[in-house]
């Protein structure tokens, strides 16, 4: 080999290598950066999902604003708790028996809504208790009944009590 044909291979190995070492090295950079890429899609995909659920519930809530002030009327705000005792006089009236709050509590405990606990004693004609216990079935708030008893005193007297909670407003 001449030395021309040396100095010739000489130079287009050097480029050669110098050209491989080049696109290792591109390749390498393009690998890293789908890396980043993948990455970030990643990041852009679970944004785009949390906005998706806020919107969600944005609308959601809008939506069910109406609902929501409805159910607000079946429970009992705790200031309205002496106006609820006094309706609950007037109906014993209407219905004809004598009624007696003989216990009246707020129960609070951690992680459920306050409760108003009432206990009434009812005195009267049979049907008339019976019917102020019916009309305490259906009050018009979130409500459960614990304790319902009924008892003859004689002749044409009944008596009876009831336990009574009722959902307060949160």
């Amino acid at each position: 080999m001449t030395k021309k044909t040396t100095t010739t291979l000489t130079v287009a190995t050097l480029y050669f290598v110098g050209f491989f070492l080049l696109l290792i090295s591109a390749y390498i950079t393009v690998r890293s950066q789908k890396t980043e890429t993948m990455q970030l899609r990643t990041t852009l995909a679970e944004q785009n999902a949390k906005e998706q659920v806020a919107n969600t519930v944005a609308i959601t809530v809008e939506a069910t604003a109406n609902d929501r002030a409805q159910l607000q009327n079946y429970f009992l705000a705790e200031k309205d708790t002496i106006n609820f005792i006094a309706d609950i006089e007037a109906l014993a009236k209407t219905l004809g028996v004598t009624v007696e709050t003989t216990s009246l509590d707020i129960i609070r405990r951690e992680g459920v809504q306050s409760q108003l606990k009432t206990s009434f004693a009812v005195t009267g004609a049979r049907s008339g208790v019976v019917s102020f216990f019916e009309a305490m079935e259906t009050v018009p708030y979130h409500s459960t009944i614990t304790t319902v008893r009924l008892n003859r005193e004689g002749g044409q007297v009944w008596s009876g009590s009831v336990d009574i909670l009722i959902t307060l407003q949160p």
